[in-house]
């Protein structure tokens, strides 16, 4: 009996191992498409960031709530940007008892900079200045897969359908 509970707690040990792996697999791929988008071109922008949320999705802004059906219009407004994630770290939610892939808890942090003014020079200083400094912030996510969504990301090995089909369904941006 004793051998039996040891063998099953290993087996069980390997599938959270691999549900981790798996977990911080997409979440790599997330991130890179997710900060990609946000980084580019001002007319771009909207059109590649909004499809990456669910519908329902739940977001809020350094404190502001955001319809997902306004987001566009938000993404049009941010000046241009550049981040530079520092870290991450991604837990997989358990509870699926249908076998899909799990829910995945996403915590982002970094550096952002806003605008394109450059580094304040000397002579007067006003407040547009300090756009191009980066401030550090903190993202949490929390993704959903999608099977019916198109991969996102860099395929693994060029292998089709192997990016990411999770949306996001929450999340909270805030400069710390």
């Amino acid at each position: 009996m004793w051998f039996a509970t040891r063998f099953d707690m290993a087996a069980t040990l390997s599938s959270v191992e691999q549900l981790v792996v798996n977990a911080t697999k997409q979440a790599e791929i997330f991130v890179e498409a997710f900060y990609a988008a946000q980084d580019s071109s001002i007319a771009e922008r909207a059109a590649k960031v909004q499809p990456l949320y669910s519908p329902a999705a739940r977001i809020t802004w350094n404190g502001n709530p955001i319809p997902y059906n306004d987001l566009p219009a938000f993404l049009e407004r941010m000046p241009k940007s550049l981040h530079e994630v520092q870290a991450f770290d991604c837990h997989p939610i358990s509870g699926s008892a249908t076998g899909a892939p799990p829910s995945l808890v996403l915590s982002v942090s970094g550096q952002v900079t806003h605008g394109d003014n450059g580094p304040p020079s000397t002579g007067t200083i006003h407040a547009r200045d300090f756009d191009f400094l980066p401030r550090v912030f903190s993202q949490s996510l929390i993704l959903v897969h999608d099977p019916t969504a198109p991969p996102i990301g860099a395929p693994e090995n060029g292998a089709p359908g192997s990016g990411s089909q999770y949306r996001i369904s929450a999340d909270s941006f805030r400069f710390c």
